[in-house]
């Protein structure tokens, strides 16, 4: 069984710079800009909005989360690292295999994101 979807929830005085630092970092992972409904929602795909930020009412704290997504092949995973380490990412992790994390070759890359949030992309060949 798969996750459908996922939210990650974000401040709203960020929402309109987060909206933008995962149109970037996404777009290697074959993720687009899919819907947005107002300014404090807006969900990224492929062929379906998988993955959605969603501002939380003002004065509200998001919680710090780990998010991994896959990634097609071990340069989408460097091309995702680049690019957030461009617009506004942290270093948390560069791109290379991780031994202790599968048994089958495991690429990926972990970056924290403005807010703070964990987001690894990862590619395992099953």
């Amino acid at each position: 069984m798969t996750i459908n979807h996922v939210f990650l929830m974000v401040s709203q005085p960020h929402m309109t710079s987060l909206r933008a630092f995962y149109k970037g970092i996404l777009q290697p992972l074959g993720y687009t800009e899919m819907i947005a409904a107002n300014d404090g929602l807006v969900g990224y795909g492929s062929d379906y909005p998988y993955f959605w930020l969603q501002a939380l009412p003002v004065g509200k704290t998001p919680t710090p989360t780990h998010i991994a997504i896959d990634a097609s092949n071990p340069p989408a995973v460097d091309e995702f690292y680049r690019v957030a380490l461009q617009t506004g990412g942290k270093d948390n992790g560069g791109p290379g295999i991780r031994v202790e994390m599968s048994r089958q070759p495991y690429y990926s890359a972990f970056i924290l994101d403005p807010e703070g949030n964990n987001i690894e992309a990862v590619c395992v060949k099953k």
